[in-house]
C-alpha cells in the first residue's frame, strides 16, 4: 500500500513510499484527529502542508501536519482534508439553495480570491443538491467555512465530499462535491451482533429557557422576551405549560431592534435538544459482514440506533482503520470520552463564532435507507 505525496501549491506528484504494517487512519467530523503512517523510507520529499493520498478501500486524503524522523523510518502525521476549510470568512444571512451559498463562499475564498497566493486553482466544485433553506446571522458575522459546513449538515443534511481527480492517469485536482444526505437507516442493535459495542451518554443537561433582554440602545423594542423548550422538542412563550422541564437550565442574551423580528428563529439555536450528544462505537468487518449496508456506512450518514428500548437519532461522525482496511471502528454521535477530546470540544464551543442560526429539530427516520 503506497502513500503518495502531492504538492500543496500545484497538486503535482512529489514522492511516494510504501506503508508498512503500522498505520492509523481516522475520519472524524467532530474534532481534529491525526492519522499516522509508518513508512519504509528514511528520506522523503515531503513538507508540512503537502497532501497525502492513499488509494485503498476506505482510502484517505489529508494534509501533512508533522514528520517524525525515527532514523530507520519516517512517521507521517496528517489531518483530514476538510481542515483546509478552517479559514475565517464574513457570512451573511441567506435564503435559497444552501449548496449554492456554500459554493459561492468556497469559490470566493479559494478560486476567486483577490490575493492570488490563496487561490488553489486545482480545486473544482460540483453542486449536487438543491436543498432549500435559510441562515440568519448577526450583522458582520465572522466564522470559518468549516463551522458553516457543520451548520449546513446539522440543519439541512447538506455536506461536502472530496475526490482526487485524475487526467490520463496523472493527478489533476480535487473535486469538492456539495451533496445532500439521501440515506438514513435504522439499526436495531439488540438483534444484531455488533463487535465491541460501547454506548456512552453525555451527562450534560440541555438549556431549556432563553431570556432575551433589550439592548439599552434600542429605540423601538424594549420588552424582555422569554422562551421555553418543552419535553416534546417544541418551543413556547407559555411558562405554565405542563410539558416544561422540571429543572430549569437558562441562558441570557440581548437583542437589538433589528434582531426583534427574528427572535423566534434565533432561539432555536439556543433551545434545541442535542440529539447527538452521545457516543456509540462498534467494529465491523468490511469484507465479509453479512449486512452490506453496515459495510458501506459513511461519514455523515443518518442513523436511528435502537438498543435496549432506547432510541438514538444520530449520525456517523467517525470511522477508524488501524493497520488494516478489513476492520473499521464506527462512531455515532458527537460526545467524546477522552480528556484531550473533551478539551478540544470545549475549546471549540467556547471559541466558536457560530450563533443565531436556525437549527432543524426534526428527526432522521424519514430517510429511507432501510431497517436492520
Amino acid at each position: 500500500m503506497d502513500l503518495i505525496i502531492l504538492d500543496h501549491l500545484n497538486f503535482t506528484y512529489k514522492d511516494h513510499a510504501y506503508i508498512g504494517d503500522e498505520f492509523e487512519i481516522i475520519h472524524d467530523i467532530v474534532i481534529t484527529q491525526k492519522s499516522h503512517f509508518k513508512i519504509n523510507k528514511s528520506k522523503l520529499n515531503v513538507a508540512v502542508g503537502d497532501y497525502v493520498y492513499v488509494k485503498e478501500d476506505g482510502g484517505y486524503f489529508g494534509i501533512v501536519e508533522n514528520i517524525e524522523d525515527e532514523k530507520t523510518h519516517l512517521v507521517i502525521a496528517s489531518v483530514d482534508f476538510k481542515e483546509l476549510f478552517k479559514v475565517e470568512v464574513l457570512v451573511e444571512s441567506f435564503n435559497g439553495n444552501i449548496a449554492t451559498y456554500i459554493e459561492e463562499i468556497i469559490r470566493k475564498t479559494y478560486l476567486q480570491n483577490s490575493d492570488t497566493k490563496q487561490n488553489l486553482n486545482y480545486l473544482s466544485i460540483s453542486v449536487e443538491t438543491s436543498k432549500l433553506g435559510s441562515f440568519v446571522f448577526d450583522a458582520d458575522k465572522v466564522m470559518t467555512i468549516y463551522e458553516l459546513l457543520e451548520l449546513a449538515n446539522r440543519m439541512y443534511g447538506v455536506y461536502i465530499k472530496h475526490e482526487v481527480v485524475f487526467n490520463d492517469g496523472s493527478f489533476s485536482g480535487i473535486l469538492i462535491r456539495i451533496v445532500n444526505v439521501t440515506r438514513g437507516l435504522k439499526i436495531k442493535a439488540d438483534s444484531l451482533i455488533l463487535e465491541d459495542l460501547i454506548i456512552n451518554d453525555s451527562s450534560k443537561e440541555s438549556t431549556n429557557k432563553a431570556i432575551y433582554y433589550p439592548k439599552t440602545s434600542n429605540l423601538f423594542f424594549k420588552d424582555t422576551v422569554i422562551y421555553y423548550l418543552l419535553t416534546d422538542g417544541t418551543i413556547t412563550k407559555d411558562n405554565t405549560s405542563n410539558l416544561r422541564y422540571p429543572k430549569v437550565i437558562s441562558k441570557v442574551e440581548t437583542y437589538s431592534d433589528n434582531d426583534y423580528l427574528d427572535l423566534e428563529t434565533k432561539v432555536r439555536s439556543v433551545l434545541s435538544v442535542d440529539k447527538t450528544d452521545h457516543q456509540i462505537s462498534f467494529m465491523i468487518q468490511k469484507k465479509n459482514h453479512s449486512l452490506d449496508v453496515l459495510r458501506t456506512l459513511d461519514i455523515g450518514d443518518f442513523v436511528e440506533f435502537i438498543y435496549k428500548g432506547k432510541r438514538y437519532d444520530s449520525l456517523v461522525t467517525g470511522i477508524k482503520y488501524t493497520n488494516t482496511f478489513e476492520v473499521a471502528t464506527i462512531t455515532l454521535g458527537e460526545y467524546r470520552l477522552k480528556l484531550t477530546e473533551k478539551i478540544q470540544i470545549l475549546s471549540k464551543n467556547v471559541n466558536s463564532k457560530v450563533g443565531n442560526v436556525t437549527v432543524n429539530n426534526s428527526g432522521y427516520s424519514d430517510l429511507d435507507g432501510g431497517e436492520f
